[in-house]
């Protein structure tokens, strides 16, 4: 494979546009549908389908640019430390909500930092960050709050998944096999209103009209995880949270038949910070992470 080729076709599935890929390279827009047209044909299989305005890699394409990210961002860190003082160091300052960072960026990012050696990551979890991120006390922030303003810049990251967990020994002791049981419950809920439900309760037929009335406030994640898990109740958490107590079985899922609502985790940043390249280091390396 030829190494310009797959540049091209790198920055194609970046950008989504070939008009905007042709400007990030400074070549022409027929010669990036030519350059994809012979990695193609060198391969033996579609990467890319385009009809009118609609762009989408195909499976092959999306293994091929999974593995592109991994030989790029290698690429840049080396060149990073060829051009550049061994001593010099980059610090990044990474926001999230507490549960996303303790479960995934924490997790995560040792692998991040072996590819770029020269990078220094500092962490700060809260649930109301993006003041810092208008203020320069973070670089970037990931959140599943929605934030507008004209100085940042935004970039759709994943869909938050919602799931309702019980305990086994709690839905045999409650008998919960259909929605209206859960009247007769404990719930577990981040607020009193039930604000924090709001993707469950909106999600309902309206004729239902659920009357839930014996709530535990608990105004941290973990902290639901773990009163559903030791049985105090019904809890409403993002998917991801709980993927490995769904899988060993000391949680279940209730009412996996109804299709909640979502929400989506975006990065933020200041817009003159987008052009960085650490900063783009960073955002393409979590957008890669596996949340499922």
């Amino acid at each position: 494979m030829d190494l310009n080729q797959l540049k091209t076709f790198y920055t194609l599935a970046q950008t989504k546009n070939y008009s905007n890929c042709a400007k990030r390279l400074f070549v022409t827009q027929s010669a990036v549908s030519h350059s994809i047209k012979k990695l193609e044909t060198s391969i033996g299989h579609k990467l890319v389908e385009k009809s009118g305005s609609e762009f989408r890699l195909t499976k092959k394409g999306e293994i091929l640019f999974f593995s592109c990210q991994k030989i790029f961002s290698e690429l840049e860190a080396t060149e990073d430390l060829i051009n550049s003082e061994k001593t010099s160091i980059e610090f990044i300052r990474l926001g999230s909500p507490i549960e996303f960072g303790v479960s995934i960026l924490i997790k995560n990012m040792s692998e991040f930092l072996r590819l770029h050696p020269r990078i220094h990551l500092d962490f700060q979890l809260g649930n109301f960050l993006f003041p810092d991120l208008l203020n320069d006390k973070l670089d970037i922030l990931i959140d599943c709050k929605t934030h507008q303003h004209p100085d940042v810049r935004t970039i759709t990251l994943f869909r938050e998944e919602y799931v309702v967990i019980v305990s086994p020994q709690y839905l045999k002791r409650q008998n919960i096999t259909e929605v209206v049981n859960l009247e007769n419950c404990n719930i577990i809920s981040m607020d009193k209103e039930l604000t924090w439900w709001d993707n469950f309760i909106h999600a309902l037929p309206l004729e239902l009209n659920l009357r839930l009335t014996r709530i535990t406030r608990i105004n941290h994640v973990r902290g639901m995880i773990n009163a559903v898990i030791n049985s105090m109740g019904v809890g409403f958490v993002p998917k991801y949270t709980v993927l490995k107590e769904l899988a060993e079985g000391s949680l279940v899922s209730l009412f996996p038949e109804i299709q909640l609502l979502e929400d989506h985790f975006r990065i933020y940043l200041k817009s003159h910070k987008s052009s960085s390249r650490k900063y783009s280091s960073l955002i393409q390396f979590i957008k890669q992470l596996n949340l499922t």
